[in-house]
């Protein structure tokens, strides 16, 4: 059965969550709810992956058990600042961030408008508008996890560091999408699912044969972004199949099945 793992943002946020309990320790104000270590003395930051009220998530995507990430290592950094480091899995998943780390440098400073500002350091894309390529999910996640644990008269700088990031962009398609010189925090959900995995084809291509017993006309979506445009435009939720990277495979089956029309 293949292993489900995470989303990048979600190690980002693990990161930043470690580094700040880290800097409270130092504030004269501990943290309510401080980061764990196993029997091994790992240590984990427990995070919230609800979707609550995150804006276009899924009804199929929303989650509310709390997940425990490992944190490879957490610092003190001069003046009021502190850096943490997880490392990305993204579970049975074809996916180039494995393994790569992901940084997290927390800064407090004196209360200004914004409670939390997010930040891109090296290896983090930026979009063509030059904001940090922290999408809304993304944000979300830092919302929920980050700002409840700033204490008063703070405001805390994020700043998301991807050492790998500006070369593994480079094997994707950002730059067609508008995210330059590195990653992205996006997705619509904090777990990966291993909808590459060989076993997830089987999956799809049974769901097919089954939509082909009643409708002729189909539509397949790459993964959640495209299932919820889907819904969006008005598209009956029996002819929507996801394919993840199968586009190819589930093509031929739908020739086989001889499906009218595939979009």
């Amino acid at each position: 059965m293949a292993r489900s793992g995470f989303t990048l943002s979600v190690f980002a946020v693990a990161a930043a969550k470690a580094a700040l309990l880290h800097l409270l320790n130092f504030l004269d104000t501990p943290a309510s709810s401080p980061a764990t270590s196993d029997d091994n003395g790992s240590l984990k930051v427990s995070l919230d992956l609800s979707t609550g009220n995150a804006p276009h998530t899924a009804p199929e995507l929303v989650l509310s058990d709390a997940v425990e990430i490992n944190i490879e290592q957490v610092a003190l950094l001069s003046g009021q600042q502190a850096l943490a480091i997880a490392r990305s899995d993204p579970g049975d998943n074809l996916d180039l961030t494995r393994n790569t780390p992901i940084w997290a440098q927390v800064q407090m400073v004196p209360r200004g408008p914004s409670l939390l500002i997010l930040q891109a350091g090296e290896g983090l894309g930026r979009t063509e508008q030059d904001q940090p390529a922290i999408y809304r999910y993304a944000q979300h996640l830092f919302a929920t996890n980050i700002e409840p644990l700033i204490p008063p008269h703070y405001t805390a700088v994020v700043r998301v560091i991807l050492p790998e990031g500006r070369r593994l962009a480079k094997r994707t398609s950002n730059e067609s999408f508008g995210v330059l010189e590195g990653l992205a925090l996006l997705g619509t959900s904090g777990i990966s699912e291993p909808l590459a995995a060989t076993d997830a084809l089987d999956r799809f291509r049974q769901s097919l044969r089954e939509r082909a017993r009643s409708h002729r006309d189909v539509v397949f979506c790459l993964g959640s972004n495209g299932h919820q445009v889907a819904h969006r435009l008005g598209i009956a939720s029996n002819r929507i199949l996801k394919t993840a990277n199968w586009v190819g495979a589930m093509l031929v089956e739908a020739a086989l099945l001889e499906l009218q029309t595939v979009l």
